[in-house]
C-alpha cells in the first residue's frame, strides 16, 4: 500500500486532520470510506463467523493512513485513533 509516512507528513495534513468533523468516524481523513480490516475471524463448518475474535488494523487502501478499529456492535466498524502510515516493506 505505502511506506512509512510518519516522519514526511505536511503542514497541511495535520491541519486537515485537525478539521476532521468529530461523528464522522466512518471516512478516513483523506475523505475515502474505504477501508481494509485487519482481523481474526472463527471458521466453524467451513463458513467465517462474520463477528471478528480479534481486530487489528484499520486501514485506508487510498493514503496509507492506519486507524485504531472500533466495532460498535451493530456490525459497523468505525476509524479510532490514528496510528501512523502502513508500512507493507515487512519482508
Amino acid at each position: 500500500m505505502g511506506r512509512n509516512r510518519e516522519s514526511e507528513r505536511t503542514m497541511a495534513e495535520a491541519e486537515q486532520d485537525a478539521l476532521q468533523k468529530p461523528g464522522d468516524e466512518s471516512r478516513c481523513i483523506c475523505g475515502s470510506q474505504r477501508f481494509v480490516l485487519e482481523a481474526y475471524l472463527e471458521v466453524e463448518g467451513g463458513m467465517p463467523n462474520p463477528e471478528p475474535i480479534e481486530v487489528e488494523a484499520l486501514t485506508c487502501p487510498e493514503c496509507g493512513r492506519e486507524y485504531e478499529p472500533i466495532l460498535t456492535g451493530n456490525g459497523r466498524v468505525l476509524r479510532g485513533e490514528f496510528r501512523g502510515y502502513f508500512d507493507d516493506d515487512e519482508g
